[in-house]
């Protein structure tokens, strides 16, 4: 929890930060609006992963915390006065994790760690009519491929103590169909001949697919944690990001804007 408040501060902080720059060094640029630009960028950050699992026993469990890395390129451009699209190429870790005492005297830890590369397609709407700084709201789908990762479990003292599987060799379901949707900042800089593009965001990631695999729910593959485990309910993976990217313009024709700061 503390480590979850701790983000929080730093994106706020950043995101205040950035409108104090607006107020104090305010663009002389003000004749186009904040999207008129194709921009091409970098995204990193992290992510707050977990699993939502339909059946009761295994949603009220315990759910550990836990956090991973997201990294994305990405290219946004304008769709329609306000609002942008970006196609995004992201890598993220999803999962879950959970400890708890079985019977009141083994203490089991289950812990799934997933590498996933996904498409994104956002689509942004800038709610300034600002050429420099906009908050934004953010929503579009997410296609993704688990391609690595770890499952892992620990119950001392039961006929199976310790286990580990790579994800390859998992039954999980590997395709994962997900809505994300946010709220962030924007900033563009400008330079001569460049514009740099900051950002600042945090948005919600909600998978749609059961990552249940057919064979589990056919019940053809014998789950190893029978002690947290029931595949016929559905899984999906859920979870929070934070991230900041940085975006390039190259503009030569910003030079002949009108009150242009280098002229």
């Amino acid at each position: 929890m503390c480590r979850r408040i701790l983000l929080f501060i730093l994106f706020f902080a950043i995101i205040g930060e950035i409108m104090a720059q607006e107020i104090l060094y305010p663009s002389k640029t003000m004749n186009l609006h904040i999207n008129d630009k194709v921009i091409y960028g970098i995204k990193g950050g992290v992510t707050i992963p977990r699993l939502y699992y339909s059946d009761k026993n295994l949603k009220d469990l315990p759910h550990d915390f836990m956090i991973g890395p997201t990294l994305s390129l990405f290219v946004e451009f304008k769709v329609y006065k306000k609002v942008s699209m970006a196609v995004e190429l992201n890598y993220q870790q999803k999962g879950g994790a959970t400890s708890y005492k079985y019977e009141n005297d083994y203490d089991v830890s289950y812990k799934l760690k997933a590498d996933y590369l996904a498409i994104r397609l956002p689509f942004y709407w800038y709610m300034s009519n600002s050429h420099t700084t906009s908050p934004y709201l953010f929503v579009g789908p997410e296609f993704a491929y688990a391609f690595g990762g770890e499952i892992s479990l620990s119950q001392p003292g039961l006929p199976i103590s310790d286990v580990s599987v790579a994800i390859n060799d998992s039954n999980i379901n590997r395709f994962n169909f997900g809505i994300l949707g946010g709220v962030g900042i924007r900033r563009n800089i400008h330079l001569k001949n460049w514009i740099v593009v900051l950002k600042a965001d945090a948005a919600l990631n909600w998978g749609l697919t059961n990552t249940f695999a057919n064979s589990e729910t056919e019940e053809t593959a014998t789950p190893t944690n029978i002690h947290a485990y029931n595949s016929q309910g559905q899984r999906h993976s859920i979870g929070m990001e934070i991230n900041l990217s940085l975006g390039f313009i190259r503009d030569k024709a910003i030079d002949d804007a009108p009150c242009h700061p280098f002229k």
